[in-house]
């Protein structure tokens, strides 16, 4: 079941397009981790999918109802950006105002839930602007998380944390998932954390979602390959999918020929010296999550 699921969706500032006809698909249980660079349209895309921005074009659905309708909305808990804290109140004061707000049976009782779920003491008095960040942050999820939302909308929840409280956050994060079958979307630029999380991806280039894929899918194009080029790639590839009996291969548009299977690159190059072609480059190339995401921004640049 799609719990987001996004048509052409686009927002335009003036001459630039924020988001650029975005169709984003976030299925029921997933750990979505939105990748992007600073200033890719990764706020503007959250903003838009929990009503704080209105689309110039496209639709956006949740849990297969338009956004703009209150019951779909009631069902979705955000952290866009920073927290909105009042630094002279304590975190269970911040909770208890947000709470009457928001109109909730039983504040007290939701705010002390809330605060024992992201490993906050609901005892703790000192104001939030003695907090670290990490408790900022983790605040923060425990305001996403009144009410009972069943979708939460993370913008860069692990940005500017030390490695202990990128840690916490992403164990709640997991554990949010795990136990209270929490769908999540998490933006950020930190991809070796987002990997830890992750079961589906989607990267975002100057508003446009150049690609979507599952964590499984993602590990497979992140596997090691031997890279080739040869004056004649359409003839060496035939030759070596006859010869080797390679069937993980691929052949990319600007003709590099990348095999991603176990195989001897001194056997490659005898079978292609002896059928007259010359190979022009040819090594083993490891590839990792930043840098399968950094090729297909090289990618998108030239788009």
């Amino acid at each position: 079941m799609a719990v987001i699921q996004t048509t052409g969706l686009s927002k335009r500032y003036k001459h630039k397009w924020a988001v650029d006809h975005l169709d984003l698909w976030v299925e029921q249980g997933d750990i979505y981790g939105f990748i992007g660079r600073n200033g890719a349209g990764k706020s503007t895309t959250l903003k838009l999918l929990c009503g704080l921005a209105q689309p110039t074009q496209g639709e956006a659905m949740i849990f297969g109802k338009p956004i703009r309708d209150s019951v779909a909305r009631r069902r979705v808990g955000a952290l866009i950006e920073q927290p909105g804290l009042y630094p002279d109140l304590s975190g269970r004061e911040n909770l208890r105002l947000y709470a009457t707000l928001l109109g909730l049976d039983s504040p007290e009782r939701q705010v002390d839930e809330m605060l024992k779920t992201v490993n906050l003491d609901p005892r703790e008095k000192k104001p939030v602007r003695h907090y670290s960040m990490g408790m900022k942050q983790r605040l923060g999820v425990a305001l996403a998380l009144l009410g009972g939302p069943d979708l939460l909308l993370l913008d860069e929840p692990i940005n500017g944390l030390d490695p202990e409280g990128i840690r916490e956050m992403r164990e709640l994060l997991l554990r949010l998932n795990r136990e209270r079958g929490l769908t999540i979307l998490i933006s950020s630029h930190i991809l070796g954390e987002l990997s830890k999380i992750a079961t589906r991806y989607g990267i975002i280039h100057e508003g446009r979602l150049v690609e979507q894929m599952t964590a499984a899918g993602l590990e497979q194009k992140c596997t090691d390959y031997l890279h080739l080029k040869a004056d004649q790639p359409q003839k060496a590839a035939a030759l070596l999918e006859r010869s080797l009996h390679l069937k993980r291969w691929e052949m990319r548009p600007e003709g590099e020929i990348r095999i991603y299977e176990a195989v001897d690159a001194k056997a490659v190059g005898q079978a292609l010296a002896q059928a007259g072609v010359a190979v022009e480059e040819m090594g083993l190339h490891r590839q990792d999550l930043e840098g399968y995401f950094l090729e297909r921004m090289g990618e998108a640049d030239h788009v």
